[in-house]
């Protein structure tokens, strides 16, 4: 899941929905095509000039995500239908934030070094070829084995891709204020002019 130069339209509508259960849990289905075409509607436009295709194309994409278990539906006392994100939804939008996700580069470096610790038995290859191949794209250099580095803060990406890939102890991030013998990763990473 290297970072990307920007969602396609599905995407983007895929996200958007998904986004709006995980910040409203269970969302009347009703209240989200009109709210996801308004929400949406400079995406929207090339699928249709009529308001009709919009809520079609919604529609259709709500019950494409629950087709592929991203949503399911439920039924209240009084007959409403409403859309809930299963764990899989949850997940499914946590590869679009960690896609997002930019990490910053500030002018001046502040002298701390960032580094992953993981431990992920030989089960969980998948995975952890996965999530080795998300720190090079973020830039993260290999220090050991199993231990990668980095210079810049990026709690909220590691948080992200301890969450996604179910990691949790497996995989530890410490911010290092000393390195022994540093030099190689300072030139690696361009800090001697920060």
């Amino acid at each position: 899941m290297a970072r990307t130069e920007g969602l396609t339209t599905k995407s983007k509508v895929i996200k958007a929905i998904l986004t709006s259960l995980g910040i409203g849990g269970f969302i009347a289905v009703a209240v989200i095509a009109p709210n996801a075409v308004q929400m949406l509607g400079p995406l929207l436009r090339k699928y249709g000039r009529g308001l009709h295709n919009r809520r079609y194309y919604v529609k259709s994409t709500i019950s494409r995500l629950a087709g592929r278990g991203f949503i399911v539906f439920k039924k209240n006392e009084t007959g409403k239908i409403y859309a809930k994100l299963t764990d899989k939804g949850r997940s499914e939008l946590m590869r679009y934030k960690l896609e997002e996700l930019i990490v910053n580069k500030p002018r001046r470096w502040d002298g701390k070094w960032r580094i992953v610790i993981f431990d992920i038995k030989e089960l969980r290859r998948r995975e952890r070829d996965r999530m080795r191949k998300e720190l090079i794209s973020l830039g993260f250099q290999h220090l050991q084995h199993s231990v990668w580095i980095y210079p810049y803060e990026c709690n909220e990406f590691i948080t992200l891709l301890k969450t996604y890939y179910g990691l949790g102890r497996s995989l530890l991030y410490l911010v290092v204020d000393k390195l022994e013998d540093d030099r190689q990763f300072r030139e690696m990473f361009e800090l001697e002019n920060r």
